[in-house]
């Protein structure tokens, strides 16, 4: 693959190597419509299963689930006429995503500075979209997981057969490993390309997928979920329309991270729908949890989805997040576009053992917590919001320690809902955020010397028409100081009374205003 390094090479693993390339070669031969020695192909892979089963590092992976998908594909390519489709789709993915696997997992993730650097300098070279088959392009690839629990998938397929415009689409359906009759059904969906998995192999799925599609844009589409009446071209009109634009997810119900409302019964399902709708409502948000999420391919490509290093499939998304923030790409909630979500099925047993386990291999990549300041925002923060009587245009808007900003992002949607020009400016003592805002503020300060120091200081003497603070214990003088009048500090566990007149307060949260 070009541009792909394996720096981190054990002797065992540059012995895997050039089976690993002659196998690619004859599955590239088979997608191209050509011959395949099957016989060849089993025999290199004894090979690399020779070298790899002794291997320590490999026993607590999914290398042993992945090598038995292998093995199925190879003896299914025995067995069809659509062998090019079969090798294009699901032998030359799973045998990228078998190498990776073992030389993550056999040659880096012991070592902290091993991690570091391939997450720097490989990650996103080793996970790019590599198929030769790519000659009729899709504007759409629709990915649709299943994993058992063939009632919701049977639903979640059928509405997307009924409510999309399948003409620009490719249809990808994913069996993760079902033992039930799952894969039986896949094949009688038609059009549809279907990838069974005999193993499940976790976060795997994601990067096949990807690496299978052949769409401009990837529409991941949970098992346990209905879209509805133009679900796809809403949230396509999010992100054509919106600058450096990720990802569009729309509103579901038992869904966190503030993105859901009380669901609707299925039997009023369409009518309620057509009245959600309402255009243009498109929230930026720091982080995005899809049960339903389109993405623009090229900036995956710029940036790599799915990380197996998050075995659990918790915190994948606060992974993806981060690592899209920190590349300037913004990903929105798409509040009008309402879709049924009933609530992790596939995923609901594991989710409280494996949730805590996720959160620590976060901040073992990231070296900050995915649940710190300013990761979410407060509903209290939201509801003080329209107390606000800001009459000018032009809004100069200052966050202070406001941490991940998602905060930060809800009040410049807000400011922009109202007809606003926003210029942000953002500091705070932790460095460790930068990256998370600094691609979206026209003004970023380190406040090295401290907060209260950096407020006297920092952007000249520039004043502003709110300011909002995710820090407790402000000085109101200094707050005051950099207001103008009229201007607002919004602030979560603070006592402003000396200096400002309280204007409103909710929870944990307060709204002040300097007369």
């Amino acid at each position: 693959m070009e541009g792909m390094t394996f720096r981190w090479q054990t002797d065992w693993f540059q012995d895997c190597m050039p089976l690993f390339s002659c196998l690619l070669e004859e599955a590239e031969r088979i997608a191209a419509g050509k011959t395949g020695d099957f016989g060849k192909m089993g025999d290199l892979l004894g090979e690399i299963e020779n070298i790899c089963d002794p291997v320590e590092e490999l026993k607590n992976c999914h290398y042993a689930g992945q090598m038995e998908n292998v093995r199925a594909v190879l003896l299914d390519l025995t067995q069809t006429d659509q062998k090019a489709e079969l090798a294009a789709y699901t032998l030359l993915p799973f045998l990228w995503e078998l190498r990776e696997e073992i030389y993550f997992w056999g040659c880096v993730a012991e070592d902290i500075e091993k991690r570091q650097v391939y997450w720097q300098e490989e990650f996103v070279s080793h996970h790019r979209r590599v198929n030769p088959r790519r000659i009729e392009q899709k504007k759409v690839t629709i990915f649709i997981p299943a994993c058992n629990h063939l009632d919701y998938t049977k639903q979640c397929v059928e509405s997307v057969l009924r409510h999309t415009d399948l003409r620009e689409c490719e249809l990808l359906l994913l069996d993760h490993g079902s033992k039930d009759e799952t894969a039986a059904y896949f094949q009688t969906i038609p059009n549809a390309k279907v990838i069974r998995f005999r193993e499940n192999v976790g976060m795997l799925m994601f990067s096949v997928a990807f690496r299978a599609c052949c769409g401009r844009y990837l529409a991941f589409v949970s098992n346990d979920t209905i879209v509805t009446e133009g679900w796809l071209s809403h949230l396509l009109d999010c992100l054509e329309r919106e600058e450096n634009a990720l990802s569009a997810t729309p509103v579901t119900p038992f869904t966190s991270n503030c993105q859901g409302i009380a669901p609707c019964p299925l039997e009023g399902l369409e009518d309620f729908v057509k009245e959600f709708y309402e255009k243009g409502k498109w929230r930026h948000r720091a982080r995005i949890m899809p049960v339903i999420g389109v993405y623009d391919v090229e900036k995956l490509d710029a940036m790599g989805f799915g990380d197996r290093w998050f075995q659990t499939m918790e915190f994948w998304d606060d992974d993806v997040s981060l690592r899209a923030r920190r590349k300037g790409f913004r990903q929105f909630l798409c509040t009008d576009v309402y879709c049924h979500h009933f609530g992790s099925v596939t995923g609901g047993v594991a989710w409280g053992r494996t949730l805590a386990a996720g959160r620590e291999l976060f901040l073992q990549k990231h070296g900050v917590d995915a649940w710190g300041q300013g990761f979410c925002r407060s509903e209290d923060m939201m509801a003080l919001l329209p107390e606000m009587e800001l009459p000018e245009t032009s809004i100069s808007f200052l966050a202070v320690d406001c941490g991940f900003g998602d905060s930060i992002f809800e009040v410049q949607n807000y400011l922009k809902e109202q007809g606003k020009q926003v210029q942000t400016y953002a500091l705070s003592e932790a460095e460790g955020y930068r990256g998370d805002v600094f691609p979206f503020v026209q003004g970023w300060h380190t406040a090295v010397e401290g907060t209260a120091a950096a407020l006297t200081n920092a952007f000249a003497e520039r004043r502003f028409s709110l300011i909002l603070t995710e820090k407790s214990g402000l000085s109101g003088e200094i707050l005051a100081e950099r207001l103008l009048p009229g201007g607002y500090v919004l602030a979560m566990d603070s006592e402003l009374t000396k200096y400002l007149r309280l204007a409103g307060r909710k929870g944990h949260w307060s709204l002040w205003q300097k007369m």
